[in-house]
């Protein structure tokens, strides 16, 4: 049983560390050490060992487990449940505070630290016939094991939203923009943290021929945005002309993005940009480049097709829509700028 046990528990704590809280333990541990290099080059250089000697410590709250509850049998897993507190509390960072629990959780840790070894010790005193023992112990252990480790995504953070952010930072620090934008790319959730780091990367994209910044011209509708209005009032303070012209787009503003624009500095014009241009019905657009206005163009002649073939309110055009037009503009337009 000690061995199934110790097995179960330190790889669940290795790969909870390692992957399923690895991002927001690098956060966590920058924050806390952040005036000692040597940490800080152990944890960017030396993740994986970072991961095994954290969870080599929480190997000694499994020990102190066992001299302080001396659970057996079907019982064992129970002396781990130091270890899952330790190990929910550490990764309990909310991109603040590193004690970043809510009442409710600590509640709720309370409770099952509370019940959980007092159902084991009456279990434990009930005289039982040793008629399929082992089995029984491993299917109690099993069991166990399994209330530790919800016990331990209870106290630990678990908002997909800040994981992804926190990666997101560490990628922009290093300056690895295009796989910043691959974080959670096929997500619909985001937030105003994330939809900004997104359009920093993209305005830091290399852009060929093109102006700098025009990346996000080419991207900034692949992702759900969160909140349109709060992305175009940063992106406003920022310096350049593409910034500017996203935010136009975001407003859905096509009159003062077609007077922003300098066509003739484009080489290529970004996608996004294009798709604004065809739905202002720019002339100098489709004179410049003739191929990619007529292929935008019969884009856009069958997303209004569409709309006009479907009737309802406009959540249901928009949920009609939704899968083959979502990272279109003209759908961006349509049924999120209020136009």
């Amino acid at each position: 049983m000690r061995v199934l046990c110790d097995v179960m528990f330190m790889t669940f704590a290795f790969c909870w560390i390692h992957f399923f809280q690895g991002d927001l333990m690098y956060a966590a541990i920058s924050d806390m050490f952040a005036d000692s290099p040597v940490i800080m080059v152990l944890i960017k250089e030396h993740h994986l060992l970072m991961s095994v000697i954290l969870t080599l410590f929480v190997l000694m709250f499994c020990l102190i487990g066992r001299k302080l509850f001396r659970f057996k049998a079907g019982m064992y897993g129970c002396n781990y449940l130091l270890a899952a507190v330790f190990l929910g509390i550490m990764t309990g960072y909310d991109g603040e505070s590193l004690l970043g629990q809510s009442t409710a959780q600590w509640l709720g840790a309370a409770a099952y630290c509370i019940v959980l070894p007092t159902i084991c010790k009456i279990v434990e005193s009930i005289p039982q016939s040793s008629y399929f023992n082992v089995q029984r112990s491993v299917s109690g252990n099993l069991f166990l094991m399994s209330q530790l480790l919800i016990l331990t995504a209870i106290l630990g953070n678990t908002d997909e939203n800040l994981h992804r952010s926190l990666r997101m930072q560490r990628l922009m620090s290093d300056g690895e923009y295009e796989e910043l934008l691959k974080v959670g790319i096929k997500e619909e959730e985001s937030d105003k943290t994330i939809d900004l780091l997104r359009a920093q990367a993209m305005l830091n994209l290399e852009s060929a021929s093109n102006p700098s910044g025009s990346g996000i011209g080419d991207n900034l509708f692949n992702y759900s945005i969160s909140d349109p209005a709060a992305l175009s009032d940063c992106l406003k303070e920022l310096d350049g002309t593409e910034p500017y012209l996203a935010s136009c787009l975001l407003d859905g503003d096509l009159e003062a993005f077609v007077d922003s624009i300098d066509i003739r500095a484009y080489r290529t014009l970004p996608k996004y940009y294009m798709q604004a241009l065809v739905m202002a019905d720019e002339a100098l657009a489709k004179i410049a480049f003739p191929d990619q206005y007529d292929k935008e163009s019969a884009v856009y002649d069958e997303f209004q097709q569409e709309l006009e073939s479907l009737t309802g309110s406009d959540q249901f055009l928009a949920n009609s829509t939704y899968i083959k037009y979502r990272n279109s503009y003209y759908w961006f337009y349509r049924f999120r700028t209020g136009k």
